[in-house]
């Protein structure tokens, strides 16, 4: 049982209309990859820190052991290896690239193909971030990271924080769609989504939600500055902010950490 459909039981099991929980499940309709296509994870590394990918190639060593691709590579944009070198690495007649970003934007649309050039064998696939599932994710680690505070999980608030964009602000985030999915379930208190470069700021965010101890999942795929510096310092100012006497705040990590984050790959590879 995949845990897209053990979500939906314990969903049931609650009393819970399944329903409202299409985020939980994965994506229906989509025909399993052939075992002869290979994959071609691309994401966004890091000029500062060489490390930044090292989720990724978890996840891609992963893959390689379970054998449901003929081939699997990662590719930077930043960082080695580079997009082409993987590429030329590949065998296959058939390449599944998929952008292992958080959001259907500049990168994915106009960085990867063109790091991609005009091989005929590539298929550009869906960034992971879209996928329906990512919601589930996001669910499942707001709610153990409650067990491992010691707080009711109706008693807390859920703050999924991301990136957002300085120079493209507005436009429709899958950061905010998931967070609202999450939201439907009623299983916290509240729950909000925030970015670091355009409004809703978490920093804001985070002062509105005083009088709840509050849990962030980052909307990240990578472990640059951002899950490294930006978030622990925001949560660091916060709880001097609470006081001593003012509820938890608690950095939970990204939620592309999540051994689940396979599923969410193979799916959007099949798409």
């Amino acid at each position: 049982m995949c845990w897209f459909q053990a979500y939906l039981r314990q969903n049931a099991a609650r009393g819970k209309p399944v329903a409202m929980n299409a985020h939980l499940r994965r994506q229906e309709g989509v025909p399993p990859v052939s075992t002869t296509a290979a994959l071609l994870l691309v994401a966004h590394g890091s000029s500062r820190f060489a490390d930044a990918a090292e989720v990724l190639h978890r996840h891609a060593a992963a893959l390689r052991t379970e054998g449901t691709f003929s081939q699997v590579e990662v590719g930077l944009l930043n960082g080695a290896p580079s997009v082409a070198e993987s590429l030329a690495r590949i065998d296959a007649g058939d390449v599944r690239v998929v952008p292992f970003f958080m959001e259907a934007g500049y990168f994915t649309r106009e960085a990867i193909p063109r790091a991609l050039g005009s091989d005929p064998r590539i298929r550009l696939c869906p960034p992971v971030g879209t996928h329906d599932g990512m919601a589930g994710l996001i669910e499942r680690q707001a709610l153990a990271a409650c067990e491992t505070m010691g707080v009711a999980s109706r008693e807390t608030a859920v703050l999924v924080a991301g990136h957002g964009s300085a120079s493209a602000p507005g436009r429709t985030l899958a950061l905010h769609e998931h967070g609202a999915r999450v939201g439907w379930t009623t299983l916290f208190a509240r729950v909000e989504s925030a970015c670091l470069e355009e409004a809703p700021f978490v920093a804001e965010a985070l002062r509105g939600l005083r009088h709840h101890p509050v849990v962030i999942i980052g909307f990240f795929a990578g472990g640059g500055g951002h899950v490294r510096d930006d978030l622990p310092a925001l949560v660091t100012a916060e709880q001097a902010a609470r006081g001593q006497d003012g509820f938890a705040v608690r950095f939970n990590g990204s939620v592309t950490d999540d051994p689940a984050m396979l599923q969410i790959i193979q799916d959007q590879a099949a798409v």
